[in-house]
C-alpha cells in the first residue's frame, strides 16, 4: 500500500517505485519534458505553463497514454493564465524578502532583518499550502481559486504526508541536482510524476469543497 489515508502516512519507498516504473516506460517523454521545463523556466513568465505541462505528461504517462507534441501544446496554452496563480504572490514576497535584506545589510536596522526573516516564512508556507495546485490543476481543470482552495484543503487534512512529501521531493531534486546534467534530462520529469501520483492517492476520499 503506498498511502494509508486512515492512519495519515505514505510509503514513499513504494510511491518512488511506482513513478520510476512509469517513468521508465515512458522515458523519452520524461527527459523531453525535463529539458523543456529547464529551458523555459527561467523566463519566469513560462514557468507556470512549463509546470503545468510536465505535471500533465507525467499524468499521461501513469494512465499509460501517449503524450504528443500538440498535446503538450494545447495544455500549454490551456493552462497558460492559471498556472500563473501560485507564481504572482510566491514573487511577491521573494522581491519584499530579498529587498528586506538587502536593506537590513546596508542599514543595520533589526525590522528589515525581521521582515525578511517573515517573508521566508511566509513563502514556506505558501509554497506547501500550493503544493496540489498543479496536479489538482491539470486533473480537475477547476478555475485557479478553486484549485488553490482545493490545495489547501488537502494540505490540512493530509498534514504530515504533505510535509514528509515536501521532503521527498525536494530530496529527489538534490539527488538529481548532483550533475547538473541529471537534473536537467530527468529532475522535472520525475518529481511532476511524483507529486501527481501522491495527490492522486492522497485526494482519492476527500471531496472538494
Amino acid at each position: 500500500m503506498v498511502v494509508d489515508t486512515h492512519r495519515n502516512q505514505v510509503n514513499f519507498i513504494g510511491l518512488s517505485k511506482e513513478a520510476v516504473a512509469a517513468a521508465y516506460r515512458s522515458l523519452p517523454v520524461i527527459v523531453i519534458v525535463s529539458v523543456c521545463w529547464c529551458i523555459l523556466a527561467p523566463t519566469i513568465v513560462l514557468l507556470g505553463p512549463a509546470t503545468a505541462t510536465a505535471v500533465a505528461a507525467a499524468g499521461n504517462i501513469l494512465r499509460g497514454d501517449r503524450f504528443r507534441l500538440h498535446t503538450a501544446l494545447s495544455v500549454f496554452r490551456q493552462y497558460f493564465w492559471r498556472s500563473q496563480l501560485p507564481l504572482v504572490p510566491t514573487l511577491i514576497v521573494i522581491d519584499i524578502a530579498g529587498l528586506s535584506w538587502l536593506q537590513f545589510l546596508r542599514t543595520g536596522e533589526l525590522a528589515y532583518g525581521l521582515l525578511a526573516f517573515l517573508s521566508i516564512d511566509i513563502l514556506t508556507v505558501l509554497s506547501v499550502l500550493l503544493l496540489y495546485y498543479y496536479p489538482l490543476l491539470v486533473d480537475g481543470n477547476r478555475s485557479a481559486r478553486k484549485t488553490a482552495r482545493q490545495s489547501t484543503e488537502l494540505v490540512m487534512m493530509r498534514l504530515i504526508p504533505t510535509i514528509g512529501l515536501v521532503a521527498f521531493c525536494l530530496s529527489v531534486g538534490v539527488l538529481f541536482g548532483f550533475t547538473v546534467v541529471g537534473f536537467v534530462l530527468l529532475g522535472p520529469g520525475m518529481i511532476a510524476t511524483i507529486l501527481i501520483l501522491a495527490t492522486r492517492y492522497l485526494s482519492a476520499g476527500v471531496e472538494p469543497m
